[in-house]
């Protein structure tokens, strides 16, 4: 209860608060890991993957709201197959968490089911998304989802150019910016594509931008920093076809710095490591954008060489912090659980990563919670 009284106060913090928004000088103020028997949990025991989740700051304490995901609900203890995993099953529900509290009730539904699609970081009564995934297939919709003085409402936004889904995102400077993802779940390549959407007038649709360079990615992770307005794009994977014609990953550790102003693109310093679908999008502190968890790919690798171990080792616990201004990167700090997959939110001093996969086909109903020292 003391923890969850913490959070409460912590949350309730205006969001230039001292720990900071964005990148600064990239002086790290501390990080303190809360232990998973201490965090709030979503109502879903099993977990989900792939949800979306936004904070909606308020004068009596923030709200999180938050809508999606996909688990499997039938399978076995220890399943690794298909089979033993049973059928994917996506969801609609639109939650709003109290971080005061740690509990979270349901206000709403979506019009279908969505998982692993782009969304907004923070707006005062709404979340938008756009894009995701659902037992359909891929979608380009884009909804507008608002919660405001207990009051639940939706609008249909202009769809995306194309259908995408596990792309990379950012809110930045009242835009949503939205980089590459996977077209179709067959897709053997992914997308390199880049769009943007006004969020002071939604209505006027997705603008194209100047594509990524080089092939595309999905499952990679965005940031940006106050300071620059630069847009950072790292990690995730590009896809390939096997001797078979199926879809093989190539695990990424580059960087990419996008431009708003100048609609252009450049190169910036490697990830110390691989990393697939981290928590996104990167939260900006005084240490500079984190990457929190994913998965490094280790053992999908191995798995390819026919040299996996038995067991799945999980998903990364570590937190990694880039410094745009001096273009590297460092191990910040270790979260409580290893997950991929997940929405990062930042209230205040407190980093929110929502449910998320421990390991294939294995979700962990925590909201991990990593707290900034002022």
């Amino acid at each position: 209860m003391k923890t969850l009284l913490l959070l409460g106060v912590l949350a309730a913090l205006p969001l230039a608060a001292q720990c900071g928004t964005g990148c600064g000088q990239c002086t790290p103020p501390g990080l303190h890991t809360v232990p998973a028997a201490e965090s709030p949990r979503i109502a879903d025991s099993v977990g989900r993957a792939g949800m979306v989740a936004s904070l909606l700051p308020g004068k009596c304490g923030a709200r999180i709201l938050m809508t999606g995901g996909a688990n499997f609900p039938q399978a076995k203890p220890g399943a690794k197959t298909p089979a033993e995993r049973g059928p994917k099953v996506f969801y609609d529900d639109v939650l709003v968490f109290d971080p005061a509290t740690g509990s979270s009730e349901t206000v709403g539904k979506l019009p279908y089911a969505i998982g692993y699609a782009a969304h907004t970081s923070h707006l005062p009564k709404r979340m938008i998304l756009a894009g995701g995934c659902n037992m359909e297939g891929h979608t380009n919709r884009t909804l507008s989802v608002s919660w405001h003085q207990g009051q639940f409402s939706m609008q249909e936004l202009p769809a995306l150019p194309l259908r995408t889904a596990y792309p990379a995102f950012v809110q930045a400077k009242g835009k949503l910016y939205i980089f590459g993802g996977q077209e179709n779940a067959d897709s053997t390549a992914c997308l390199n594509r880049s769009f943007v959407l006004d969020l002071s007038a939604p209505e006027k649709g997705w603008a194209e931008l100047a594509p990524m360079p080089g092939e595309g990615r999905m499952l990679a992770a965005a940031g940006t920093c106050c300071r620059s307005g630069n847009i950072y794009i790292t990690g995730g994977c590009s896809l390939h076809p096997d001797a078979k014609g199926q879809a093989e990953r190539t695990y990424l550790k580059s960087t990419l710095c996008y431009n708003p102003a100048t609609n252009t693109w450049s190169a910036a310093a490697d990830m110390p490591e691989t990393i697939v679908a981290p928590a996104t999008p990167m939260p900006a502190t005084r240490a500079g954008l984190l990457v929190i968890g994913g998965d490094p790919g280790n053992f999908y690798r191995a798995s390819l060489s026919g040299t996996a171990p038995a067991i799945h080792p999980g998903q990364n616990t570590t937190v990694y912090a880039f410094c745009p201004q001096s273009g590297t990167w460092k191990k910040y700090g270790e979260n409580s659980i290893g997950i991929a997959t997940a929405p990062a939110v930042k209230a205040g001093c407190t980093i929110y990563t929502i449910s998320g996969e421990t390991h294939p086909g294995v979700r962990t109903p925590v909201i991990t919670t990593l707290q900034l020292k002022k």
